[in-house]
């Protein structure tokens, strides 16, 4: 297998704190189909240990974020004594950089929906549409591109578990096929055009929206709110106090107190919190 360096980072804290449905744990690795070839990889102290179906050609540590400055990145989001507890308990889980497809329609079927329930959704939609791949003697699936998941129907989603869900992938599908959002154009823009632009897809609302920015189109300041994260954040912080109701004042707020790295500030939180029992996985 060939390798890479990585300093200050967790490829296990990384994958498995819930921002990503796009590795399957194989072995002492993981694996991705997603990228039109599947790529094995492992971590052995600071050293990335990996493989591919096709070439090297993938950048792992443009995936993984591995140049993003995490010492500065934890010093300007550090406020109070639950944040640096929630920085020591994964110091070195850094924000991915998944494929915009897969990451959009992960975060649609989010709705409602625990961690393992997605990824089952997600293993289902590779399974019945993706590309088959034959990869270290077993098959694996990538994700379906969006021509070919614009062939499935609505009672096809349903009946990968998708329920109400299926309508919005079918419709947010169509909208990508006929160019009328592209990953192209998004990452073109600034985070508030490329927010408001996400939510003009039909399932897609503010904290869908932001996962897709954070997690697949790099903006670090997008704070994706959910109803945990919120309880989080009243519980230790003040700055919802004044804010009302709707999730525009929420996270303007969030990304004024934490910064430009707040996507980070709201990983870490969520992270540590879900590791303490606050999140149910039932």
């Amino acid at each position: 297998m060939k390798s890479i360096n990585a300093e200050r980072f967790s490829l296990i804290d990384t994958i498995e704190c819930g921002q990503t449905f796009n590795w399957i744990r194989e072995g002492e690795g993981y694996i991705n189909a997603e990228l039109g070839q599947v790529i094995y990889v492992e971590q052995q102290n600071n050293t990335l240990f990996y493989e591919t179906s096709m070439s090297d050609s993938v950048s792992l540590r443009e995936m993984f974020r591995l140049d993003d400055p995490l010492d500065e990145i934890q010093r300007e989001i550090v406020r109070d004594g639950v944040m640096r507890q929630s920085i020591e308990f994964a110091p070195n889980l850094r924000i991915i950089r998944d494929p915009f497809f897969p990451c959009l329609i992960s975060f649609i079927c989010s709705s409602c929906k625990n961690i393992p329930a997605i990824h089952r959704m997600m293993a289902n939609i590779r399974i019945k549409f993706g590309k088959e791949y034959d990869f270290r003697g077993k098959t694996f699936f990538g994700f379906p591109t969006p021509e070919q998941l614009s062939e499935a129907s609505i009672k096809d989603l349903e009946r990968s578990e998708l329920g109400y869900r299926a309508k919005y992938v079918r419709s947010t599908t169509e909208s990508i096929v006929s160019g009328m959002i592209s990953e192209k154009d998004l990452r073109k823009m600034t985070y508030s055009e490329a927010h408001r632009t996400l939510k003009s897809l039909h399932g897609v609302g503010d904290k869908v929206a932001d996962c897709v920015c954070l997690f697949s189109l790099g903006f670090l300041e997008a704070f994706p709110i959910d109803i945990w994260i919120e309880r989080v954040i009243k519980e230790h912080y003040d700055i919802f106090t004044e804010t009302g109701k709707g999730y525009a004042r929420k996270s303007a707020a969030a990304r004024k107190y934490f910064g430009r790295y707040g996507g980070y500030a709201q990983e870490y939180l969520y992270n540590f919190s879900r590791s303490q029992g606050r999140f149910p996985e039932c």
